[in-house]
């Protein structure tokens, strides 16, 4: 959270009321389906601008894939992704937004492309380790730990002469706090994308800007008039619990730098503070129990396990 941003209201953080928030993964699921005629159109445009210039040609068509896999883990863990889909000649897509700062952000990323990378494998000794590219894409409503005002990073497997070695491992991180263009300075198909995530929750109406474009299917998905009382009642709990965990990381952060004389403070503060996110979970899960939302809905947006929920 921002200094100018500590003092806001919940109501103000909600936004204007008419857009919901395309970081919940529920609004966007929506927005970027790939098994809507409208919303594919909107993946498709979002992954060719982030993709330009790292990919040999660009994306025409795509296909939804199963959001979890099982395969390449000893544990037998499943990955479930936000979105999971396949191009016209067979590159893997892995779309993730995180409104609240992860750790090991990046390691995430690398384990999530290398989960798609072992799912090609096959059986028996015909297997030759053709692979198809893997393309992990993080949204995250936060900062990574980089200098500069570059918000979007493109990494892959290079020469130290900067050549391509391979194409089969790519990772796209966009930091949208870093992303202050307003709409009159938008001039791309990039820069509509992330104005529009980022700031469609604050807009009382679309800019003209978006009429006819790439993205004007955002702003009629995310119209909250289109939600039933119980969806806009999850996407309202959904906020207050990004809300809550933003406020708890702040006052954690002026916490630690006020008081953070000794070494052992800030293995207490992410304790302390862990067991608060924890219990802000717990109490959503049993708020969205009482209004008759399914366990795994829930799940999809407390992050609690099926299990946890059922013993609640």
């Amino acid at each position: 959270m921002t200094q100018n941003e500590e003092d806001e209201t919940f109501e103000q953080f909600k936004g204007a009321g008419v857009y919901a928030d395309l970081m919940l993964d529920k609004t966007f699921k929506k927005a970027f389906n790939p098994d809507g005629a409208e919303s594919k159109k909107c993946l498709i445009a979002l992954l060719n601008a982030l993709l330009e210039g790292e990919i040999p040609s660009p994306v025409k068509d795509v296909a939804s894939r199963d959001k979890e896999i099982t395969q390449g883990s000893n544990e037998n863990r499943s990955t479930v992704f936000d979105l999971y889909c396949t191009d016209e000649i067979g590159r893997y897509f892995i779309i993730e937004v995180q409104m609240a700062r992860q750790e090991n952000i990046v390691n995430r990323a690398i384990y999530y492309a290398s989960q798609a990378v072992t799912a090609q494998g096959e059986r028996g000794r015909k297997f030759n380790y053709e692979l198809s590219p893997v393309i992990v894409i993080e949204l995250m409503d936060f900062r990574l730990e980089t200098k500069g005002g570059d918000y979007v990073h493109k990494l892959k497997l290079r020469k130290k002469s900067g050549e391509d070695f391979t194409d089969t491992l790519n990772f796209v991180f966009v930091e949208l706090p870093k992303f202050k263009k307003k709409v009159e300075e938008l001039s791309c198909d990039l820069d509509c994308a992330l104005f529009a995530i980022k700031n469609i929750k604050k807009l009382k109406a679309m800019p003209p800007k978006y009429l006819n474009s790439s993205f004007e299917y955002l702003f009629s998905s995310a119209e909250l008039s289109r939600f039933s009382k119980k969806e806009q009642a999850m996407i309202d709990l959904a906020l207050k619990a990004k809300w809550d965990e933003q406020n708890t990381r702040e006052y954690a952060r002026k916490a630690g730098w006020e008081e953070g004389r000794a070494e052992g403070l800030a293995a207490g503060m992410a304790k302390g503070q862990a067991e608060g996110i924890q219990q802000e979970k717990l109490s959503l899960a049993k708020g969205f129990l009482k209004k008759g939302i399914s366990a795994n809905t829930i799940s999809e947006v407390t992050g609690l396990s099926i299990e946890q929920i059922k013993a609640l």
